[in-house]
């Protein structure tokens, strides 16, 4: 019991730590990855499963199109934090849920203005069903999802009476539909070795901007993540992802903004612990390996991210 209390504090130490030398670099350009967020496959009947993720986006990089260029004008980093929820309805429909609450920070780097901008953000509610759980004979899972983005954040702050640009609000202001699906494949006893794959589509509404005819509309947007997973020794497991993501350009009053939209392709490596048989700890990060931006746009030169889960009941795959 002892070693128990002691590892719990230890992660939570961790947690704390991460979470202060984070919000020391901090902020902007991007919300909280509401969508990207959404690794969690499904869990049993009763259960509930706890997360809460620290993250730190730096978006300091400058391209235009596939070509990086020397970024002199503006800084940016996001910090958000997340909650999520998973329960099991039954032993295959599972509710999700996530709320965030994000920092942003914008720096000019000729002028030295500092800009920051903080508060809830959006949600998200998903209803995931499995159409195929996995057994000694057919070892594959797959799962689909829909369901919600809601807007919660505000997208009415202002600095000195001017209302923001939408990359310093909290929120978008605008509800979106959400699509989503998992696979994993495991290959007992042969090796622990986990394949999954899952992918995740957003269709964005619009929301008014600055008044009853400006409507602004967030680029429809596409995610698609394949790895593995396995352990290294009992407790400890890696976490391999490659993930692709796709946005449309944005909308002004349904035409086109130049400067939006986009591909990347990146590398997730993650590491996770198990601390007790229902809490682990993981830590993980995202490093750019491609990325075409539509125009001329500050983008993602990395993220890193620290998240506990506690397991209220039996096992969940993620």
């Amino acid at each position: 019991m002892h070693n128990i209390t002691k590892k719990i504090w230890s992660a939570l130490a961790v947690f704390l730590v991460s979470a202060t030398v984070v919000a020391a670099q901090t902020c902007s350009c991007a919300g909280a990855p509401l969508i990207s967020s959404q690794s969690i496959s499904t869990t049993s009947q009763g259960n509930l499963l706890l997360g809460i993720t620290y993250g730190h986006k730096e978006i300091s990089e400058l391209y235009q199109a596939d070509n990086k260029l020397k970024n002199t004008t503006v800084e940016r980093s996001t910090q958000s934090t997340l909650i999520e929820l998973n329960y099991g309805i039954t032993n295959r429909l599972t509710i999700s849920g996530t709320a965030t609450y994000v920092r942003k920070r914008r720096l000019g780097l000729q002028s030295n203005d500092e800009l920051i901008t903080t508060g809830i953000g959006d949600g998200v509610v998903l209803l995931k069903y499995v159409l195929h759980q996995n057994t000694i004979k057919e070892q594959y899972q797959l799962a689909v999802g829909a369901g919600a983005k809601i807007p919660f954040g505000k997208t009415s702050l202002t600095n000195d009476g001017i209302g923001l640009n939408l990359d310093m609000q909290p929120g978008t202001g605008a509800w979106d539909g959400v699509a989503w699906s998992y696979f994993s494949k495991t290959f007992a006893p042969v090796t622990t070795i986990n394949l999954f794959l899952f992918s995740t589509y957003r269709a964005t509404g619009s929301a008014e901007r600055f008044g009853e005819n400006d409507n602004y509309e967030f680029g429809n947007e596409l995610l698609i993540n394949i790895g593995a997973t396995n352990n290294i020794t009992s407790d400890l497991s890696y976490i391999g992802t490659i993930s692709y993501r796709s946005t449309s350009s944005d909308l002004r009053n349904e035409n086109k903004l130049p400067n939006t939209g986009g591909k990347w392709i990146n590398l997730e490596p993650a590491l996770k612990y198990q601390l007790t048989d229902g809490l682990s700890i993981k830590a993980s990060g995202e490093i750019p390996i491609y990325q075409y931006l539509n125009g001329l746009q500050p983008t993602t030169s990395y993220t890193a991210s620290i998240s506990l889960f506690y397991n209220f009941g039996k096992k969940v795959i993620f």
